[in-house]
């Protein structure tokens, strides 16, 4: 294939903003499925639909029928996460660049280019047609998985036909290191929440409160530090009761990994320390324990200028990671009482959950596993 044609076309798929998250963005979200569909249809998909939403459709394909033989079925995802703060960007996120002789664009990595490699995959081994690879293909790209997938997720519980497979192929991770493939077995569930704190009817004066009038920013602030501490420790009771540490073996085989702490810190995270639990490896950090990150806070006067204003109302927007037999409503439930135990009486506190999943895992015995060694 034609390198500078490829660098193109993925390049007009990277330049739509189809932020999913931000309602303004609905329109560019409904033209990223139609330039998935285009491309369904190219491969030789002659059953190409939109399914369940007008804005995000969840794009369904099928490519011809293979008798006797079997079914794999393709995901991925259209939408991109907010490219904020803008000015952290040395080229523009949605005018793909290369430099270095990497591709920098929203979505290059997660999870256009995926997408776009898998398809081009398919394209170069004859695509959907009965000249192309002996199984039958379905494709399902959605349009909602940078905000919780609520689409995708009402579809399946409707029409859970659509999943069956004897296989689903998903590149949306990354490679442990240049030219060493990884396959991802295990994904980290995922509990998205709002915590947020009222001290007082409504903002005070500092110059007539400050120094009595409690304040939403420091409140919302201690309880966090309460709820994670500088060791890297979560403090929400039994959250650490179904956590598993990975076996011998497994440690083992990651320490043969081409991973380089230093590198990491130094490439990868460019900061000037590695935080979290030190008793365990950076991997287990990363691959085999839960999280608890805090995205962002708001409340009070964030505008230019200055305003002597005593918060009334903070709220921090948070996510715990969950690992395997680790369940999220459980998880809810354990971190809405954290909350309460944790906050002052003073203080009124509450949890709004905005959306989750389960930790997934899959069994490596499965036949497909083996034509993955064969392929790498």
């Amino acid at each position: 294939m034609d390198t500078d044609r490829l660098l193109r076309e993925l390049s007009d798929f990277l330049r739509i903003p189809s932020i999913s998250t931000d309602p303004s963005h609905d329109a560019d979200c409904r033209t990223a499925a139609e330039w998935v569909a285009a491309e369904l249809r190219r491969l030789g998909c002659d059953d190409v639909r939109f399914l369940a939403s007008e804005t995000h459709p969840v794009v369904w394909g099928v490519g011809p029928a293979v008798p006797d033989a079997p079914t794999l079925l393709v995901y991925g995802h259209y939408d991109v996460q907010p490219p904020d703060p803008l000015d952290e960007w040395t080229t523009p996120p949605f005018e793909p660049t290369v430099r270095g002789g990497k591709l920098f664009a929203r979505g290059a990595a997660d999870d256009k280019g995926q997408i776009f490699c898998l398809l081009k995959a398919i394209a170069a081994n004859g695509g959907g047609t009965r000249r192309g690879p002996p199984v039958n293909l379905r494709f399902l790209i959605e349009g909602e998985e940078e905000f919780g997938s609520r689409v995708l997720f009402e579809l399946l519980r409707r029409e859970p036909e659509r999943t069956r497979a004897d296989a689903v192929l998903i590149a949306d991770m990354a490679y442990v290191a240049p030219r060493w493939p990884a396959v991802y077995t295990t994904l980290r569930g995922l509990c998205y929440a709002e915590i947020t704190v009222r001290t007082a009817k409504s903002d005070l004066h500092s110059g007539e409160f400050g120094g009595a009038a409690p304040n939403a920013h420091e409140e919302l602030a201690r309880l966090l530090g309460r709820l994670k501490t500088p060791d890297g420790k979560i403090h929400v009771p039994g959250f650490y009761a179904a956590v598993r540490r990975p076996s011998k073996r497994e440690l083992a085989t990651w320490k043969r990994l081409p991973f380089k702490e230093s590198e990491f810190l130094k490439r990868r995270v460019q900061a000037r320390a590695l935080t979290g639990l030190k008793s365990y490896s950076v991997l287990e950090r990363l691959w085999a324990l839960p999280t608890f990150e805090i995205h962002g806070i708001t409340g009070g006067f964030t505008g230019a200028g200055a305003k002597t204003v005593i918060p009334a109302e903070a709220t921090a927007k948070v996510s715990l990671r969950l690992v395997p037999d680790q369940k999220l409503k459980v998880v809810e439930r354990q971190l809405a009482a954290a909350v309460q135990r944790l906050a002052p009486k003073y203080v009124r506190a509450s949890v709004r959950f905005l959306h989750g999943a389960d930790p997934a895992t899959v069994a490596v015995t499965h036949p497909a596993f083996q034509l993955l060694d064969q392929a790498f």
